[in-house]
């Protein structure tokens, strides 16, 4: 499968993604390294990267175990040239925030496990605005489909308009901003009500005005600080995802429990997999599918829009779950070698175990290489973390 020899390195960081790629010749970033993901932060990362390295990180999307990581570059930041981010990675952090601020958290039992991972988000996002008002990344990309990082590097997702109803211009914006204070803690509403009135109006000036006491939430890349056209499709993004859970909202207000938070977090780690970055790499004729956590609606859509996501390695989405594959998606792509990132997580008593039984049968039944970061130790299949299962011309795993 040809000679690119240790161009990824597939740590393992336990529950979590991390990859490292370093560019071969006729690359315009040859000798520069991309960090795709950082885990969850109980692995150090940075004793894979060299004093010297020009350093680029790739953040798929804001869970956690992708993200947590990031604590290890504090002493390293000199050498992060740029930070790739999602394009929806403010809206998402603010959606984490509308649920942190529900009049029902205050009130709420045995949801810790929810606000903490919801809380974790916001973390992070306050940490990457810090570094970057400090100098210590030097620049900022947002990444979304047709943004190529370079000749070898195409971005597949998230696109830049998500199709949903325009609830920020069809509904009246007085109704809105009063559904903001039905919902949320009032100092967390007049936030909300600067947003809509910023939004909806479109001015620059009475946006940068009225939200700029809460821009330590925001991220700004040189070619994005002002509202643009995007900018509502991003603001409805926000507005979407409220309407459509409006009735977990209201629920979980009356009545705090564990369970009514759980929904409401699940729905929200749908939208943070929908506009997940995509990333699909070329070198020297071999692919490599990037995929983070994206959805099934994520590859649905390319699919759909006649895109090709064919690719010789396949790292498979979410840690082999089952919500995030199907026969239909891999008979596209088509992979020779699928590598899974994972800690043999069961989740309590969720069914959907990571790696999935019927993702790893699906893999098998097509003939598919399996490169996995941890022993499988349940199911029917046992997959041994064995030299043969963890090496190859193209991809090694650490």
């Amino acid at each position: 499968m040809g000679q690119i020899v240790k161009i990824f390195e597939i740590l393992n960081v336990g529950q979590g993604d991390s990859i490292i790629m370093r560019p071969p010749k006729r690359c315009k970033y040859t000798g520069k390294t991309f960090i795709v993901d950082l885990g969850p932060g109980n692995y150090n990362i940075t004793n894979h990267i060299g004093s010297n390295e020009n350093i680029h990180i790739v953040l798929t999307h804001h869970d956690n175990d992708h993200m947590g990581g990031m604590n290890f570059f504090v002493g390293k930041m000199g050498q992060v040239e740029t930070l790739i981010v999602p394009f929806y990675q403010n809206e998402i952090t603010l959606i984490a925030r509308t649920i942190l601020n529900l009049k029902g958290i205050s009130s709420s039992k045995d949801c810790n496990e929810f606000i903490k991972e919801l809380e974790s988000i916001v973390k992070n996002q306050v940490s990457i605005k810090t570094f970057l008002d400090n100098g210590m990344i030097h620049y900022l990309s947002f990444a979304y489909e047709g943004m190529n990082v370079c000749d070898h590097i195409e971005c597949l997702n998230p696109p830049l308009a998500i199709e949903s109803y325009d609830w920020i211009h069809e509904m009246d914006r007085d109704n809105l901003i009063q559904l903001m204070y039905e919902l949320f803690t009032e100092t967390f509403a007049t936030e909300m009500e600067a947003y809509i009135r910023a939004n909806v109006d479109g001015n620059n000036a009475v946006y940068k005005s009225e939200i700029r006491d809460y821009e330590h939430y925001w991220l700004r890349s040189r070619e994005d600080y002002d509202i643009s056209v995007e900018q509502y499709n991003k603001c409805n993004y926000v507005f979407a995802f409220i309407f459509k859970n409006m009735a977990l909202l209201r629920m979980f207000n009356n009545k705090a429990t564990r369970n009514n938070l759980r929904k409401i977090y699940s729905e929200y780690v749908k939208c943070t997999h929908d506009v997940c970055v995509v990333l699909k790499t070329s070198y020297e004729g071999e692919t490599m599918l990037l995929t983070g956590d994206a959805s099934k609606k994520v590859f649905n859509r390319l699919i759909k829009e006649g895109k090709d996501i064919s690719a010789t390695y396949l790292k498979v989405p979410h840690h082999g779950s089952k919500h995030n594959m199907s026969k239909k998606i891999l008979d596209a792509i088509q992979p020779k070698v699928a590598i899974i990132s994972h800690g043999n997580g069961h989740f309590g008593k969720s069914k959907d175990t990571h790696p999935n039984q019927e993702i790893l049968d699906m893999l098998l039944h097509r003939g598919i290489k399996i490169l996995i970061t941890n022993d499988v130790q349940k199911g029917n299949i046992t997959i041994m973390q064995k030299r043969k299962h963890c090496q190859d011309s193209y991809v090694e795993i650490q």
